[in-house]
């Protein structure tokens, strides 16, 4: 499902609410499925940006990812995204196209 995707951390620290605003929202096709995680060592739930075309993903794919939050117009997903080989907590705020 299309959504505008705002990561809302950077390394694992919050970004700042005005900063937020400023973020330019990427554009894509969300899926969330169960795959085996390597960062993890195990299967995990995952959230990642479909895209059509082989290569690496568009952004960190979210590992543990939950559905935090619903409503009319966008969902929060949280989880944990590696970067350099370190996990760090990540947070996607995606709103409806």
């Amino acid at each position: 499902m299309y959504f505008l995707i705002v990561r809302r951390r950077k390394l694992g620290v919050a970004i700042p609410s005005d900063q937020l605003s400023k973020i330019q929202a990427l554009k894509a096709d969300i899926h969330i499925g169960d795959h085996r995680s390597a960062p993890l060592g195990r299967v995990s739930t995952q959230a990642w940006l479909f895209s059509h075309s082989p290569g690496a993903d568009v952004i960190p794919r979210l590992h543990d990812a939950k559905v935090k939050g619903m409503a009319q117009l966008g969902i929060s997903i949280n989880g944990e995204e590696e970067v350099d080989r370190v996990l760090h907590a990540q947070s996607w705020w995606c709103r409806t196209v």
